[in-house]
């Protein structure tokens, strides 16, 4: 793709971005690439075939549903929809049928259809735009289903799910690593979920299971850019390091013995053998998030999840 049409589309997006509510604060819009990971043709077909079946097993007529594929780009995800109920986004228009805008700004019209998305959205830092694509779909979709990044399986302090508005989360699962082409057909190995998300009318919410009797948690963190927990080094009765790779951490009474230099502070507040037993015995390649580059990572929300799953449940 020649360099003028990348400018263009860039262009066409941060005018659309500017003031939006979707972007946050920090973003430096004129520093963002357009992020062009597109779908391998066999992993769409099955993904669309996931969200099909799932519509269909909820009970309703897809014949009433126009698609929404909000980065439609080589059109992996555009060539599979009903060719009279689809409509194909892009900032970048790939072909002549796309709407050339930024989905963050687009909305449909209302023409007595139901409407669903579907497609790769871009992922961003963190998960940011992932995240405002998905919270964009829900003002008019009754379905979603979207390749996310491996965020979107994190249930941590301030994990991402959680900040979806108005979905409810019905599916989740990995994707093979070579699930992403370039322009030119290249596999880019990079680590993402499909999900697929329904409108949280009448969905039950269930309340989470808390272990806050048993133990308290603080993130330490000696990075620069990020120090946190250094206070309260001193409280912690063990400490359990935040990423691996393939050796699953184990508890450690010194922070200094955490690598990379960013974990958890644990303070055991009641049963503490049994507590202690149960945390050394977890295991932590079940409670943890396997991250885009093929790192780890545990949030308290995994450490909690340990012991919950074991009976350590607040009365």
């Amino acid at each position: 793709m020649n360099v003028a049409v990348n400018n263009f589309a860039i262009e066409i997006r941060n005018k659309s971005w500017a003031n939006n509510e979707y972007i946050p604060s920090w973003v430096d819009i004129d520093a963002i690439g357009l992020d062009q990971f597109f779908t391998h043709p066999s992993i769409a077909k099955a993904c669309w075939d996931s969200l099909c079946k799932y519509m269909q097993l909820d009970g309703v007529n897809i014949a009433h549903y126009k698609f929404v594929e909000p980065g439609a780009g080589l059109g992996a995800f555009y060539d599979l929809l009903p060719k009279n109920r689809c409509i194909g986004i892009d900032v970048v228009r790939f072909r002549p049928e796309y709407i050339q805008k930024d989905f963050l700004t687009w909305l449909p019209r209302k023409n007595g259809y139901s409407y669903a998305c579907v497609g790769n959205p871009p992922f961003g830092y963190r998960a940011w735009l992932a995240l405002a694509f998905l919270n964009h779909a829900a003002k008019f979709s009754n379905y979603v289903g979207f390749i996310l990044p491996m965020a979107f399986q994190s249930r941590g302090k301030s994990n991402v799910q959680d900040r979806v508005r108005g979905l409810h989360l019905a599916h989740s699962s990995p994707l093979p690593s070579n699930s992403f082409v370039d322009a030119d057909g290249n596999i880019l190995k990079v680590n993402a979920l499909w999900q697929i998300w329904t409108r949280s009318d009448n969905k039950k919410v269930t309340t989470p299971k808390t272990c806050n009797q048993y133990i308290d948690l603080f993130t330490v963190d000696m990075r620069k850019e990020r120090l946190c927990g250094q206070k309260r080094l001193d409280e912690a009765d063990f400490f359990l390091q935040r990423t691996f790779y393939t050796k699953p951490p184990s508890l450690v009474t010194n922070f200094d013995q955490v690598k990379y230099v960013c974990g958890y502070g644990i303070v055991i507040k009641r049963d503490r053998r049994k507590v202690l037993k149960a945390l050394r015995n977890a295991d932590w390649k079940h409670y943890s998030n396997l991250a885009s580059h093929n790192c780890r990572h545990i949030s308290m929300g995994h450490i909690r999840a340990a012991l919950t799953d074991r009976g350590f449940i607040d009365r």
